[in-house]
């Protein structure tokens, strides 16, 4: 079996430590780099379609057209909306991002016997008038009719090579989507159960919804040790071992997870969706972790909302990308005092919205998910 602790040591090299000064240095070029950017008039653009790398990979954003696959300008902060520090002052985005940064540089590398991954993903039924339920919300309720939003939580336990992995799934239960779906509920008289007919299982048996927690599912899947989807379908730990902690290199990098993956896709698309599940999926380096965030800092369209809070219930500061054609979104949600990334989630598309409420090693005996979001 691989030995983590010697490929842990090879990686990480002997980069010097992150101190408070560089993180005041870093916002200070990044507003720089702002300026330099909005005189060059740079721009985010416009995704026209999405696809999934594996199974529990982040979404790659299309935008075929005259521009799709070209290059965007290098790596720097966006405009800054405000001061970064000080009492009562907001942050931009990129500042948000830069701190971030820092802080995952100054960690240490983590060891364990699996990569644990925990999400809560969230996807809407439609419910007719006769009871009919049908997936994924897209299809209007209809006059009698209401909309339903089950909450599930999954966990992926990723093991060495060599090794074995786990998958967990358990339905948090489904409830009306909104005030007027729960009004048309209870005027259906209020059902707690939903018989959504047969899946396409061996066993055809019928899949109910329920308003209660579902019975947890866990399965070994020794084929899935040692893969990281989020770098491509074959992605491995010493893929993810070996990505630069230069933000350009990295910027290389992904773009060429994305030649391979989508080369149709747009550049600053991928690269968002890419080092978001860098970020969450896999066990980057602290020092390759924060060349993300850098890189993240130089994407245009970054948007920033404060006392934004997850579905943990852990409240921080949301930076956004938007991506309106595919009504896709991607979030992440940090910490602004400590830099540490909350959470990360996105929403849109026949995938419905996943959050990310924990990833790292660990060397707890693989198990179920818990029936609640925690």
């Amino acid at each position: 079996m691989t030995d983590l602790k010697s490929l842990l040591e090879r990686a990480a090299g002997t980069d010097p430590v992150v101190t408070d000064d560089d993180v005041a240095a870093d916002l200070s070029r990044g507003r720089r780099a702002a300026r330099r950017r909005r005189f060059a008039g740079a721009g985010l653009t416009t995704v026209a379609a999405a696809v999934v790398v594996g199974a529990l990979a982040v979404p790659l954003a299309f935008a075929p057209g005259a521009h799709s696959g070209g290059s965007d300008s290098a790596v720097s902060a966006p405009p800054a909306t405000g001061p970064a520090t000080g009492t009562g002052t907001a942050m931009s985005a990129g500042d948000v991002l830069l701190v971030a940064a820092a802080h995952e540089e100054k960690a240490e590398p983590t060891t364990g016997k699996y990569f644990r991954v925990r999400k809560v993903q969230s996807r809407e039924w439609t419910v007719m008038a006769g009871g009919k339920i049908v997936c994924c919300g897209s299809i209007p309720a209809g006059p009698g009719g209401y909309k339903l939003r089950e909450l599930t939580v999954t966990e992926t336990w990723t093991g060495l090579k060599g090794g074995t992995a786990w998958l967990g799934s358990r339905s948090l239960g489904a409830h009306p989507a909104t005030a007027a779906d729960e009004a048309a509920w209870r005027k259906a008289g209020a059902p707690a159960t939903w018989n959504a007919g047969p899946t396409d299982t061996a066993g055809k048996q019928d899949q109910v919804i329920s308003s209660k927690p579902g019975k947890a599912t866990f399965f070994e899947l020794k084929d899935d040790a040692d893969r990281y989807t989020a770098l491509g379908i074959n992605g491995t730990l010493q893929d993810v071992l070996a990505l630069p902690s230069d933000p350009e290199q990295l910027r290389a990098r992904l773009l060429g997870v994305k030649a391979a993956a989508a080369p149709d896709a747009s550049d600053v698309a991928a690269l968002a969706q890419i080092s978001a599940g860098l970020l969450s999926d896999t066990p980057a380096l602290p020092k390759v972790r924060g060349a993300a965030f850098r890189l993240l800092a130089g994407l245009p369209g970054a948007t920033v909302k404060q006392n934004v809070t997850d579905l943990g219930g852990r409240t921080g500061t949301a930076v956004g990308f938007s991506f309106p054609a595919y009504q896709l979104n991607l979030r992440l949600i940090v910490d602004p005092k400590t830099g540490k990334l909350l959470s990360s989630s996105h929403t849109g598309g026949k995938n419905g919205d996943s959050t990310i409420l924990l990833s790292g090693w660990t060397d707890a005996t693989p198990e179920a998910p818990p029936a609640a979001i925690k």
